[in-house]
């Protein structure tokens, strides 16, 4: 097996603009030589739904607030609900069942 690594094709970018623009350019074609494999975690998607009425002023606040985190408003809705039961269930939990717990992350997916 061949230890030495070779240098890349694919230069180091200051900025995912710079990194952007340098794409539009090149084919990802031409640098599969280069490219590792990775694992992945496909998660099922939310099949049931909650409707939850609320009022124009305060949909305008939620899409407004989710729109400068980089999501839609139904997403930071559903965020801060997990949020909420998560320390809800981690106050009427033994310290057992604490170290159990799945811990939830905020991932942003590209737009």
């Amino acid at each position: 097996m061949n230890t030495k690594r070779r240098n890349s094709r694919i230069p180091k970018f200051k900025s995912y603009e710079e990194e952007a623009n340098w794409w539009d350019t090149h084919d990802t074609t031409e640098f599969e030589d280069e490219f590792k494999p990775v694992e992945l975690e496909v998660v099922k998607p939310l099949i049931h739904i909650l409707g939850v009425r609320l009022n124009a002023k305060t949909i305008d606040k939620l899409s407004k607030l989710g729109s400068e985190m980089g999501v839609g408003a139904s997403t930071l809705a559903r965020m801060w609900i997990m949020e909420k039961l998560n320390k809800t269930s981690k106050k009427n939990q033994s310290p057992q069942q604490l170290s159990s717990n799945v811990v939830l992350h905020k991932v942003r997916s590209p737009r």
